[in-house]
């Protein structure tokens, strides 16, 4: 289920339980995937009367990609 995020750049987000995974649609067209999200996580920016400042404050517990890099080498940017 797309969730609507107010945002400039965000337009719906969306969870994969299986995956663990936050999908993040932009108004681009581009979708951003983020791995290991809680489902706890993801009811908490259901929740929120601002989902895009709770997507921020979920997305700074995620690794960023060089941290990726570390954790999985190999790891290339396509």
């Amino acid at each position: 289920m797309l969730v609507p995020v107010e945002s400039k750049q965000i337009a719906f987000c969306s969870y994969n339980e299986d995956e663990s995974s936050l999908y993040l649609y932009y108004h681009t067209g581009d979708v951003a995937v983020f791995p290991s999200i809680g489902k706890h996580d993801y009811q908490s920016v259901l929740d929120s009367p601002n989902r895009y400042d709770t997507l921020m404050n979920l997305m700074k517990k995620v690794p960023n990609e060089a941290e990726l890099q570390v954790l999985v080498p190999g790891l290339e940017k396509k």
